[in-house]
């Protein structure tokens, strides 16, 4: 689904950056861009959303319209001190004004006719003081109670402010703006300092970003600010990235009000935290936690690589098991009986199916992923985030009987982790579902598979894929004895330690003990067997049979394995799919999977294919 949005932006740095994220994503439709005085005054900011847009290029290009050029009282204060005079940190001389692209007047009007016309399908993302916002519900207010949401950067609810100790900047300008809005009874989404300050665009993030023309403009016009503050801050773009992907945020039900005669509060977003008696009703959503490394790479491949990404080669099909991830970080993993303290709750996605499909994408691969759902939001949050990676998955379906699966990962400060599984869907994807799907299954290059969803139906896949011509790769986790003759219909095996001495009888301590296991499962006909040994790399012998070969690990500083193994996998097949020779797959996945280990979380430790080749 393409949702229709509004953009109410004061460009200023860090709404050029929201900006060119929000015209690269998919997901929404830009239509309008209505410019508010705030960072910069409205004019400046005018000019730059059009010098914003011409350089984005989008197929649809936005309508510009100029909006309110003072709050609703007193004088306005600008933040040219942080953005610049112009507004783009000096930059706006690269970005020239098209020609014959004129801005609209009465941005105000404009915004209430994006309402009408859209009604609850619509979204307007304010990103600037709310000016605009609260004349359009002075204006029309029965107009404006009908738009879909509203999603808000601005104030501080847990934390100081960032142009007084109370205030952010976005409200202090125009706190009378902000209580027209926030009393107003919209669908309000609160995007706060509390999780903007925790997403930054480092000057080392800057350094690494790609050559192409959107990718400069964006490295030029943020590098003061990151160098500056020791990372920019990415206000504007969270907000945007939150109507892209709810998930990136996790959000709480508060009532919050607005400061606006106090002397040292002026513009303080006062937020009813008690948890005494009744309070006030709720009037908005507000981010409390963010995704940081999600939202970072989702920046990442929209913006700072630049230009559209190389297309895609190869086509790999994931039959597996699509879960979410609870994590808990702990210094040592509790020992039976033992209960231990850990930090944060952490919520991502995960499944090892799901997984390999992110990795096989993000390798360079088209993907169609075949999983069971539950019938539950966890579903719908999974399925929003495949359309961001690109991953097709009309092949997977939801059981309204089951909820979707979900992994408890606790993990040591030395990296290692323990995971248990409560199945849900994936456990009732059967043979039968997936008859609906084997399309994809025949249409396939590459076949993935995992042991987190029936082994008879992984079976019936493989057996599909060989009747079809289809390369098969199997990766036998969590360990499990498998039916007799099923190791035939694998192509690639690949496996740990703890799952080749499953199946080989071999205990794996040393490269011999691995060769051994590899030699093993070859002779019950797996033509290709890879072993993985984490840090110590990786033993294979390949359909030649002659004595296994060994790559050697890479040294990195592990912080959380949990990922590892899939990125891997995706890695491999992504490599086969398009053609490379089995130890230069092999090295490929090698260095995916070292890399991975480096990030916390199995899917955002997942590495793009262009960061590898850095």
């Amino acid at each position: 689904m393409v949702t229709p949005v509004a953009i109410d932006t004061d460009p200023g740095v860090d709404d050029a950056i929201a900006l060119m994220l929000a015209m690269r994503s998919p997901e929404l439709r830009v239509e309008l861009l209505t410019t508010v005085a705030g960072n910069v005054p409205v004019a400046v900011g005018t000019r730059n959303a059009r010098r914003l847009v011409a350089l984005v290029n989008p197929k649809r290009w936005p309508t510009v319209a100029t909006g309110a050029a003072r709050p609703l009282t007193g004088k306005l204060e600008t933040a040219t001190h942080v953005h610049n005079r112009d507004g783009l940190g000096g930059n706006a001389r690269r970005f020239p004004v098209p020609r014959g692209f004129e801005a609209e007047k009465d941005g105000v009007g404009k915004l209430i006719r994006f309402t009408r016309e859209h009604g609850g399908e619509g979204v307007i993302i304010a990103v600037g003081p709310l000016t605009n916002i609260a004349r359009a519900l002075q204006r029309a207010p029965d107009v404006m109670a009908t738009l879909g949401r509203l999603i808000i950067m601005g104030g501080a609810v847990r934390v100081p402010g960032n142009v007084t100790p109370a205030a952010e900047f976005n409200i202090y300008v125009d706190p009378e703006a902000a209580e027209v809005v926030f009393e107003a009874g919209l669908a309000i989404t609160l995007i706060p300092l509390d999780v903007t300050r925790q997403v930054r665009l480092t000057t080392d993030r800057l350094s690494r970003v790609g050559r192409q023309k959107l990718a400069g403009a964006a490295r030029h016009i943020a590098a003061e600010g990151a160098a500056k503050f020791d990372g920019m801050a990415m206000h504007d773009s969270l907000a945007v990235a939150a109507a892209i992907d709810a998930s990136i945020v996790g959000t709480e039900a508060l009532s919050v009000k607005v400061e606006t005669q106090g002397t040292e509060t002026r513009g303080m977003t006062l937020a009813d935290l008690r948890d005494v008696g009744p309070g006030p009703e709720p009037n908005m959503q507000v981010a409390t936690s963010v995704n940081a490394q999600a939202m970072l790479e989702l920046l990442e491949r929209r913006v700072l690589g630049g230009a559209p990404a190389a297309p895609k080669t190869g086509h790999v099909t994931v039959v597996g098991s699509a879960n979410i991830d609870l994590s808990i970080a702990v210094a040592e993993l509790p020992r039976a009986g033992e209960t231990v303290l850990g930090k944060n709750l952490v919520q991502a996605f995960g499944g090892k199916g799901a997984n390999q499909a992110v990795a096989a994408s993000r390798a360079g691969a088209n993907v169609n992923l075949v999983a069971r759902f539950g019938d539950d939001s966890f579903a719908d949050e999974w399925q929003q985030f495949l359309v961001t990676e690109g991953i097709d998955d009309a092949g997977s379906t939801r059981d309204a009987s089951a909820r979707t699966g979900v992994a408890t990962i606790t993990i040591s400060a030395q990296g290692e982790n323990q995971i248990a599984v409560a199945s849900g869907a994936n456990a009732k994807f059967s043979s039968a579902v997936l008859k609906q799907a084997l399309g994809d299954v025949a249409a396939a290059d590459v076949l993935v598979t995992q042991l987190e969803i029936p082994v008879t139906t992984v079976k019936f896949a493989h057996q599909k894929a060989r009747k079809h011509g289809v390369l098969t790769v199997h990766n036998p986790a969590p360990a499990q004895p498998l039916p007799a003759g099923f190791l035939k219909l694998v192509d690639v095996l690949v496996c740990n330690e703890v799952e080749a001495e499953m199946l080989s009888a071999v205990a794996v301590h040393t490269l011999a003990d691995a060769r051994r296991a590899v030699a093993a499962l070859q002779a019950q006909g797996v033509a290709v067997v890879v072993l993985t040994l984490g840090a110590r790399g990786v033993v294979y012998s390949d359909a030649s049979g002659r004595r296994a070969k060994a790559i050697a690990g890479l040294k990195v500083k592990a912080i959380d394995t949990t990922g590892a193994g899939d990125t891997f996998v995706g890695y491999l097949a992504t490599g086969l799919a398009q053609g490379l020779a089995l130890e230069a797959a092999l090295a490929l996945a090698n260095k995916a999977a070292a890399k991975s280990v480096t990030k916390r979380g199995a899917v955002p430790s997942i590495p793009l294919l262009a960061t590898l080749r850095r």
